[in-house]
């Protein structure tokens, strides 16, 4: 079963294009106002002649006697996107737009709702909704392999390289790409760092017991340590946020140990200085 939600003011009557494909299962909720609002006879047979439950939804503008409020729709249409996640009445949820802010909503279920059993995403038309999609890695597990491979080599620095690309979306990725994709003998690989002494640790023990404490005693060492790694290299709270996410692609368990690690934020910086000899 599956769900669409139509974003009529931004895709409008091409947005509908595989209209006549859905089938009596599905349920298709147009979002529209009054400033577009038109609709062609073809398209009218088809919405008519359609297996699937539509749904017409006019929504507001504006609050009573007030000007016109920015992003209405895509407002509106996002807290009903949220009720039916909530309410689970669908194994596939499709927002049919062309506007990029809605990825702002979508990513926020990835990180802290992230429900396997639900497919939410973005979709241009609904047609596009029945194209297989390639199998490409998202840009997470794409990072992910990249950071196991430079842990191995105990190679920090490569990773902060290829976490601060990765901000610049795909584009700043596919730099990366391009540059070691080169021919071998063209390819001039950084050094790594050298080896950190086996008698001398990384971080004081103050500090290393401190995040081990706030993630629980019976946390492996190998969380300890790369937790202290992400504590030391965040500048601000949404690094360490973003830093989590990526090391637990969980979204439960990175929002469970960023609240753990937010009230003492500073303090574990200052801890992570003392004697950081990444």
């Amino acid at each position: 079963m599956s769900i669409y939600l139509v974003d009529y003011e931004n895709v409008y009557i091409e947005g509908l294009t595989g209209l006549e494909q859905l089938g009596a299962e599905d349920t298709l909720h147009i979002f529209y106002t009054q400033n577009r609002c038109g609709l062609t006879f073809d398209l009218y047979q088809k919405l008519t002649h359609c297996d699937a439950k539509v749904q017409l939804n006019e929504v507001s503008v504006s609050l009573k006697n007030s000007d016109p409020v920015k992003n209405a729709l895509d407002i509106q249409l996002m807290m009903f996107t949220g009720y039916l996640i909530g309410k689970h009445q669908a194994e596939h949820l499709y927002i049919v737009s062309k506007d990029k802010d809605f990825q702002l909503g979508t990513e926020f279920f990835q990180r802290f709702i992230h429900d396997d059993s639900l497919d939410l995403r973005i979709i241009p038309t609904i047609a596009s909704s029945f194209v297989k999609e390639e199998s490409a890695a998202p840009e997470e597990t794409v990072l992910g392999a990249l950071e196991d491979l430079a842990k191995a080599h105990e190679y920090p620095e490569f990773i902060q390289e290829v976490e601060r690309q990765l901000d610049g979306g795909l584009t700043g990725f596919a730099a990366i790409c391009d540059q070691y994709a080169k021919p071998a003998s063209a390819v001039v690989l950084p050094e790594l760092p050298a080896q950190q002494p086996e008698n001398e640790p990384k971080f004081t023990v103050q500090y290393h017991n401190t995040v081990r404490n706030l993630l629980g005693k019976s946390t492996d060492e190998e969380t300890v340590d790369r937790v202290c790694e992400i504590i030391s290299t965040a500048d601000t709270l949404v690094d360490l946020n973003n830093g989590l996410a990526r090391y637990y692609r969980d979204g439960e368990r990175a929002k469970s140990a960023y609240h753990k690690f937010k009230p003492r934020f500073d303090d574990l910086r200052h801890l992570s200085r003392v004697r950081n000899k990444g």
